[in-house]
């Protein structure tokens, strides 16, 4: 049974079944492409399995996204937040934005440390990331291809 964590009208946010594929928008494939050299299917892949939570964001029964928390270790107190998505899912981007820290705070009650890094190129996301209580750092060479790319990260208050 899939648990289902949001609904509002054609919107659902569910727990990720590996057959959730959806064509990525451009920004999401240079941001891999850059940073690990995947491809977009095997960027939501290894996003799918090796989640501890993984989520998927529907729109009119199709999905248009994927979000999740990676544990950096075994034991780990930290992982990795990510989330891809399709061009669709620009067109729920406010109530995405308006729900966003729901899941942050979510995704924190497993991890009390939550990061990972953006692309310098997103201006979209970083103000996005901004606006939902992320501490952004100054850019610095990342990835595969050594672009520049904000380390950010989230904390749970103690």
């Amino acid at each position: 049974m899939t648990k289902l964590y949001y609904k509002a009208g054609s919107i659902i946010i569910r727990d990720a079944v590996s057959s959730d594929t959806f064509e990525l928008r451009e920004a999401d494939k240079k941001e891999i492409q850059y940073s690990h050299h995947r491809t977009p299917k095997q960027a939501l892949a290894k996003g799918f399995a090796e989640s501890t939570l993984c989520l998927t964001v529907e729109v009119e029964g199709h999905p248009v996204g994927m979000f999740g928390i990676v544990p950096q270790t075994i034991l780990s107190k930290t992982a990795s937040i990510w989330l891809l998505g399709s061009s669709e899912i620009e067109k729920i981007q406010k109530t995405f934005l308006k729900n966003s820290r729901k899941f942050i705070d979510l995704f924190l009650s497993y991890y009390p440390y939550l990061e990972n890094f953006v692309s310098c190129e997103r201006k979209r996301t970083l103000k996005w990331l901004k606006h939902i209580g992320a501490t952004i750092e100054t850019p610095k060479p990342y990835g595969i291809e050594g672009r520049l790319f904000h380390h950010f990260y989230f904390r749970r208050e103690a």
